[in-house]
């Protein structure tokens, strides 16, 4: 009994070494690619803490996001706005994420804004994304369905005449619909033209052209990290 017991001991104090030691590589690798934050260390609860706001039905309270060190926003602040936006047109949640971030940072500049992004879902409500799109020289950029008509989702939205159809895979997950769904429209569904909203896929298999655009536009660029306001993604 003892010895099983020395035995577990050993294999619990080898695992515990083992996954220290791996954490202490993945930090320091980490540490040497930069990609730490220089932020100075505070134990001041206004500058320390994190929270992930939403306001469903318009931008959120940027003075009360204020009080936080870290104001986390995801795609659906003020969805029912951007999905509606005042002018008409296509969906605006890449401009409205900025706006939050903007009016946080007006608010306190010391309160770091981070804002949605993804590179696995390829969101036409982001108007960068919609841009590629619609563009037939970045057709390869994503996910195609494959062509036989036996698919679980539509490819098509109807409420337009003639409806907006497409090639690329999309799904009906966490989409606007109208007149209700995660985000409801007052008419059908604007994510551009020739463009139903869905959640379209990434192809990744394209190479270093989508990367880069990824990284330095989508990420880093004007309405991302490239904005002052922005701090975090």
């Amino acid at each position: 009994m003892l010895s099983a017991v020395k035995l577990s001991l050993s294999v619990g104090l080898l695992v515990v070494t083992a996954t220290k030691t791996r954490n202490t590589l993945l930090s320091d690798t980490v540490k040497d690619l930069g990609l730490v934050p220089t932020w100075e260390v505070t134990y001041s609860p206004s500058e320390s803490t994190i929270f992930m706001p939403c306001n469903y039905s318009g931008i959120f309270n940027s003075t009360f996001a204020a009080e936080f060190g870290v104001a986390d926003f995801d795609w659906s602040d003020m969805k029912q706005l951007w999905v509606n936006p005042p002018g008409g047109g296509p969906m605006t949640c890449e401009e409205s994420l900025l706006q939050q971030a903007q009016e946080v940072y007006k608010a306190n500049p010391k309160t770091k804004s981070f804002i949605y992004r993804n590179g696995v879902k390829a969101l036409p409500w982001f108007s960068g994304v919609r841009e590629k799109l619609q563009d037939p020289q970045y057709s390869d950029w994503f996910l195609k369905f494959s062509g036989n008509n036996n698919y679980h989702v539509p490819t098509c939205d109807n409420d337009f005449n003639p409806p907006r159809c497409s090639i690329f895979y999309h799904d009906q997950d966490q989409t606007p619909h109208h007149p209700t769904g995660d985000g409801s429209c007052v008419g059908p569904c604007d994510c551009g033209e020739g463009v139903p909203c869905g959640e379209y896929l990434w192809n990744h298999a394209n190479g270093t052209m989508l990367r880069d655009w990824l990284i330095n536009e989508h990420f880093l660029g004007p309405t991302g990290l490239g904005d002052p306001s922005v701090l975090g993604l």
